[in-house]
């Protein structure tokens, strides 16, 4: 073969490649919105903060985390149960929100902290952490009935005072009114007697013990905390992506019998199939400056044209899935693998090839190069 042959058969196949890579990034998106993908990874980020090993739910450390994420985390579930997170999210099945900014998700945490059945918000927070024990409420309501008895005792006594009746009131009236004020502030979105798991603890006692009980400094450096693992949470997102695109590409592979190896043999002897696909190559990089302009539907009715206009088939290969070989598989795998690579890869490669054939071919023979005159019937072609 000519280097000329190579060329444009390496370009017909990054064609093809870019083609299903824009099919295929079609079907992601769509799946990842109607599942609310993002959403799901973020919760899985989040209770990956918030929950111990033991409590952590694996599947979302997985690709069925894209359609599917739930917690066994007492601490996620009640941060996502705070109204400054609940209505974030839409309302339906996919309620979770995709996008939580630093500042509401450390003071939300912190308000779940600070709430509690001791005196003041940064004795809850310490409590919280096990730094001091909880106020135990038990103490008081036990105070109260003694209180009320003993009240009940005194009036009964002729020789106590009025005075010194009354003076017992008051302190039964103040211990209620205390009372009443612990319970208004015991956490509403955690359960009673609520402990944090030990990692998780030690993990609060490090950036509360740096913050020197200041509740704004224990913001910012949950923040902070917070900041460094949304940039792990978009990396895990990612990854899934990548594998769930090669697993579409995989699938689309196999359906539409896309094997690489196969595909290269028959472009590489056949001139009208390598010039329909060159052609269809220039076309697009004369008419989308970029990826976003390029539409997957205008590009599959070109080629429905095309393929028309010279009797041929819009399909791969000849094969057939009883007469699969090992060597097709291999195929269909290269076909999964360039697919997973995505179509902005297969974009910019296509342009500089682009590029380089322009620079290698005078004009003239470039525009013959792109016309057939005549097809064979019944000849291969590929997409």
């Amino acid at each position: 073969m000519t280097g000329l042959i190579v060329l444009d058969t390496f370009i017909s196949l990054v064609f093809i490649f870019l083609l299903y890579s824009l099919f295929t990034m079609t079907l992601i998106e769509s799946l990842t919105s109607i599942f609310s993908s993002r959403a799901k990874n973020l919760l899985a980020g989040i209770e990956r903060l918030l929950a111990d090993e033991g409590e952590s739910n694996k599947t979302n450390h997985t690709i069925v985390n894209l359609f599917y994420a739930s917690s066994n985390s007492l601490l996620t579930n009640a941060f996502y149960q705070h109204p400054s997170i609940r209505y974030l999210g839409p309302k339906g099945i996919n309620s979770k929100p995709s996008y939580i900014s630093p500042d509401r998700f450390s003071t939300t945490l912190v308000d779940l902290l600070k709430k509690g059945t001791n005196s003041n918000q940064v004795e809850n927070i310490s409590a919280a952490l096990g730094i001091i024990p909880t106020f135990d409420l038990s103490e008081l309501e036990e105070s109260i009935k003694d209180l009320e008895i003993d009240i009940k005792e005194l009036r009964s006594i002729e020789t106590i005072s009025e005075f010194e009746i009354e003076s017992a009131k008051q302190e039964l009236s103040y211990l209620k009114m205390e009372l009443d004020n612990r319970l208004k502030s015991v956490n509403p979105f955690l359960p009673k007697n609520f402990t944090l798991g030990k990692d998780t603890k030690y993990q609060f006692n490090l950036l509360w013990n740096e913050a020197g009980d200041d509740i704004e400094k224990f913001k910012g450096l949950i923040e902070q905390w917070y900041n460094e693992q949304m940039e792990r949470i978009s990396g895990w997102y990612k990854r899934k992506l990548s594998l769930l695109t090669f697993i579409l590409g995989f699938i689309i592979a196999c359906s539409f019998k896309v094997d690489t190896i196969q595909l290269a043999m028959d472009l590489s002897k056949n001139e009208d199939m390598r010039a329909i696909y060159v052609e269809g190559a220039k076309d697009m990089m004369a008419n989308n400056s970029n990826l976003d302009n390029v539409k997957l539907e205008a590009n599959k009715q070109y080629f429905d044209e095309k393929l028309q206009e010279n009797n041929l088939v819009f399909s791969v290969t000849d094969i057939s899935f009883n007469t699969i070989e090992f060597l097709n598989w291999v195929g269909f795998l290269i076909t999964a693998f360039a697919i997973s690579l995505g179509a902005p890869f297969w974009f910019d490669m296509l342009s500089k090839l682009m590029r380089v054939r322009n620079s290698l071919q005078p004009s003239g023979s470039a525009s013959s190069s792109t016309t057939t005159s005549s097809v064979r019937n019944n000849t291969k072609a590929v997409g």
